[in-house]
């Protein structure tokens, strides 16, 4: 009887571990597969893989090293979501201090934040005093994240931009914000397309000598030598 208990109670386990390696198995799933619709602006899809995931999280979020993980991932490519298709104020915490809010999160979700500062700010300003303003927002959300303990170069040279920005703007060479995107082109940058052809009438064709000419043209220029007198 104790052997049947035994047995019962191994099966119930292994049943449960199996449930539970297939849910991580099926989270990561959603997460290779968000990564590639987001790369691929397939943003609706992006959305339901990680919706999807999401909802498997609940019941795996208390794995030890996978759930912590996991939820962070999420929380990036959600807030990735959002700013690819210009969503900024839906990417940003309500908090007044939006990268404070995710001071302990990865610092990519960091710097989306922090972008999605500048972007909000840079729609914004309609006057000097609010552009002035959105500028020294962006100023501090991204020294918010040049603090945190990951150093991340990207966050350094946007401080840096509008460090630059903003002295302009005080000092008057500069009469308002760079422009916000017109169409936002997604995290593939633009199309490329075709050069337009070039006039080839201006460059010098040089046609390589023939051995005959080589040898003629090594000769020029080489005398006799001088005969001895005497």
């Amino acid at each position: 009887m104790k052997a049947v208990i035994v047995l019962v109670v191994l099966a119930v386990l292994l049943a449960i571990g199996s449930t539970l390696a297939f849910r991580v198995a099926a989270v990561e799933r959603d997460l290779a597969n968000a990564d590639e619709e987001l790369s691929t602006q397939q943003y609706a899809e992006a959305g339901s893989s990680l919706s999807h995931a999401s909802e498997l999280l609940k019941s795996t979020s208390w794995i030890p090293r996978f759930g912590a993980r996991a939820t962070s991932e999420i929380k990036s490519r959600e807030a990735a979501l959002h700013y690819w298709q210009a969503q900024y104020k839906d990417l940003l915490p309500r908090e007044a201090d939006p990268v404070g809010a995710v001071e302990n999160e990865d610092v990519g979700l960091q710097m989306l934040v922090a972008n999605g500062v500048y972007r909000v700010g840079q729609t914004k300003a309609q006057d000097r005093e609010q552009a002035m303003q959105a500028l020294q927002d962006s100023i501090s959300a991204y020294m918010t994240v040049l603090k945190g303990q990951k150093w991340d170069e990207r966050a350094a040279y946007n401080y840096e931009f509008i460090v630059r920005v903003r002295d302009e703007l005080r000092n008057g060479k500069r009469k308002a914000l760079p422009p916000p995107p017109m169409e936002q082109k997604g995290n593939n940058g633009e199309a490329g397309e075709p050069f337009e052809p070039t006039n080839t009438k201006a460059f010098e064709v040089y046609i390589p000598l023939e051995e005959q000419e080589r040898k003629k043209a090594s000769e020029a220029g080489k005398a006799s030598p001088n005969q001895r007198k005497g």
